[in-house]
């Protein structure tokens, strides 16, 4: 099976630490931190911008799907 393209990784990167933040803000039991939400949003951010540049470009650009054909 072939390495998916790196924007992949960096997907599935930001995925993981998003999910990460989300448990660290609910095991805060409604006390959130600004730099927490900050974190938050940024990752939110960083992701979507990921997934949008997958969409636009990733066929154009030869990317393929994040999970290659056997």
């Amino acid at each position: 099976m072939a390495n998916p393209h790196p924007v992949y990784a960096l997907q599935a990167n930001l995925e993981t630490a998003r999910l990460k933040a989300v448990e660290a803000l609910a095991a805060r039991d409604g006390a959130f931190s600004p730099d927490a939400l900050e974190e938050l949003a940024a990752l939110q951010a960083a992701l979507s911008a990921v997934r949008e540049v997958i969409e636009t470009h990733g066929g154009r650009l030869g990317w393929g799907n994040a999970i290659p054909l056997a």
